[in-house]
């Protein structure tokens, strides 16, 4: 019979600190607000690090790299050091279960990251870590000798992808504010999506597949409905934004243009 393991003292599993190592204060400076909960802040070396507030306490991720700022056998990322080793050992290279489970939990530290990159606007950052995860789960799909743990990623490919791709998108938009450019960008990723090989027996793969179909569809009815259908529509959006803005000489000024144009003209 198999002898059961002795369970630990708690005294073991607690962790001693010292008053130093009270963060009360912080707490008090950043009071918890469910409406603003990330921040960008400073570090002593002067890297920039993005912090995230939660009702007891606060997590904070590097802006580069890791996100919790470890470097595995020296390397940026375990992605990274898998890669060198595939290089180093040509064909004799594999994933075994342990590695890929290892991957696999570094992937979720990117994905906690690129979904606060999304939540700040920060799109570029955001298709960044979205573009280094679809890179992951193809050295896994080469790589792995196990089907179950590469098929354990891919499901989740759908899902990046779209956030890949509206993070690409609102990245241009945001740039240069051309919607039509994004919603082509949108439909061909659609395509992309659609045209996955199907992976077998997998509803949530085929879930993810279908939802993130319906976001891009969403994305592009929206960008529609803000494009001008004509040029007095433009007109009057000009007016508007100037009068946002309050200036109203610039407003005033796209409102004579209106009058000037003939009644029921829309070229």
């Amino acid at each position: 019979m198999r002898k059961e393991k002795e369970p630990k003292d708690t005294k073991e599993l607690v962790a001693t600190g010292s008053p130093g190592d009270d963060i009360s204060g912080i707490l008090d400076r950043w009071k918890h607000d469910e409406n603003r909960t990330v921040r960008r802040v400073k570090a002593r070396d002067g890297r920039e690090v993005l912090q995230v507030r939660l009702p007891l306490g606060i997590e904070q991720y590097e802006i580069n790299g890791r996100p919790d700022g470890r470097r595995p056998e020296g390397r940026e990322s375990w992605l990274s050091w898998y890669r060198h080793r595939a290089r180093t050992l040509g064909p004799e290279f594999a994933l075994n279960q342990s590695d890929c489970g290892r991957l696999q939990s570094e992937g979720i530290l990117y994905y906690y990251r690129y979904l606060l990159f999304f939540q700040i606007g920060d799109y570029s950052l955001c298709a960044r870590d979205t573009a280094r995860n679809l890179r992951l789960l193809d050295f896994v799909g080469k790589h792995a000798t196990s089907k179950e743990a590469a098929d354990g990623l891919e499901q989740y490919r759908p899902y990046i992808l779209r956030m890949n791709i509206i993070s690409r998108t609102l990245r241009r938009v945001k740039d240069n504010g051309n919607l039509r450019a994004a919603i082509n960008s949108l439909a061909k990723g659609i395509e992309t999506i659609r045209n996955l090989p199907e992976l077998e027996d997998s509803t949530v793969f085929e879930y993810e597949r279908t939802r993130s179909i319906k976001s891009l569809e969403d994305l592009i009815r929206q960008f529609r409905s803000q494009i001008p259908s004509s040029k007095r529509d433009l007109l009057k959006q000009k007016m508007d934004e100037a009068v946002r803005r309050e200036d109203y000489e610039k407003a005033a000024l796209f409102r004579d243009q209106l009058k000037r144009m003939p009644p029921g003209s829309r070229s």
